[in-house]
């Protein structure tokens, strides 16, 4: 197919493009310096108490705080060019939470509580282009600025099993579940796949889905960064995909879909992929592709 050569010199210099779909840059004031975690003893005065759903807000002297998301997971999905995601650190453990704050409360009044020691928050190393984590979209996400109270915050724990780990704040916390301080123990170990069609007719776009299985003997996030190839453009982002999966068990996980359809200038049809997934993911990648063929109708796909 034409595209074939197309993508191989495309390819060669994709990490010298300014971005075919990267257009949205930073927002200033987002990312907080690089700060190197320590680890201090201190008490924990806050109950044992399950932890309520996300979203739900807790008020403190100083500020209410709304936690939206709060998780453990290994590895980080990030802009691995201008144009495509990748995974970072897939050996280290990281906690993300997404939080709201309702008054004034600064960056370094959280911490994350593991037992009896407390770390800071922190953010990726800005150097290698780590200062901004892909969530859902460009840019979308950004780090906690207590002046627009809201944003990301990001801990790296100690590693090994923990009694406890915390969310942290003056005069409130949220308690992390999901067996948290016993995943501290080590990565989890996966194996994934892509789920897509050969061939796919009509002017719709086909279903795709990622299966992801837990080999491990603990519960264990997911983390999974797809990129896709065509078939219109040359590489392009296409979900960040999390999912807690319980040792020995299996998910499925829907991709959204959607791309412009291309020219029928002869490519629908030739035999070669017009479109190809590729997954990457702790551990392990995986890549499906689909090739574009006439419908029954005699229009082309």
């Amino acid at each position: 197919m034409r595209r074939r050569s197309l993508l191989a010199g495309i390819a060669g210099g994709l990490a010298a493009l300014t971005g075919c779909t990267d257009t949205t840059t930073p927002r200033s004031g987002t990312a907080s310096p690089t700060a190197t975690p320590t680890r201090r003893p201190t008490a924990d005065p806050d109950p044992t108490a399950s932890p309520p759903p996300s979203g739900t807000a807790t008020r403190s002297a100083a500020a209410e705080v709304t936690v939206d998301e709060l998780g453990l997971q290994y590895g980080l999905v990030a802009p691995a060019s201008p144009d495509s995601i990748g995974i970072r650190d897939p050996e280290t453990p990281y906690v993300v939470a997404s939080v709201r704050v309702d008054g004034t409360l600064p960056l370094d009044a959280f911490a994350l509580r593991v037992d009896d020691e407390s770390v800071p928050p922190t953010t990726p190393d800005a150097r290698s282009g780590g200062d901004r984590l892909y969530r859902t979209s460009w840019g979308d996400d950004g780090w906690y600025d207590a002046n627009r109270g809201r944003g990301l915050l990001l801990f790296e724990p100690p590693s090994g099993a923990a009694e406890r780990v915390r969310l942290a704040w003056p005069g409130g916390g949220r308690t992390l579940g999901d067996a948290a301080g016993a995943r501290l123990a080590g990565p989890p170990a996966f194996s994934a796949a892509v789920d897509a069609p050969e061939t796919h007719a009509g002017t719709g776009v086909p279903s795709v889905a990622v299966e992801a299985a837990n080999e491990g003997e603990r519960p264990g996030r997911f983390v999974g960064a797809l990129n896709r190839v065509g078939p219109t453009v040359a590489y392009t982002p296409v979900a960040r995909l999390t999912e807690l999966v319980p040792a020995g068990e299996s998910v499925r996980l829907p991709v959204p879909v959607g791309w412009g359809w291309p020219d029928d200038d002869g490519r629908v049809g030739d035999g070669d992929p017009d479109v190809t997934y590729h997954l990457h993911y702790p551990g392990g990648e995986d890549s499906a592709s689909v090739r574009l063929v006439e419908s029954d109708s005699g229009g082309s796909a």
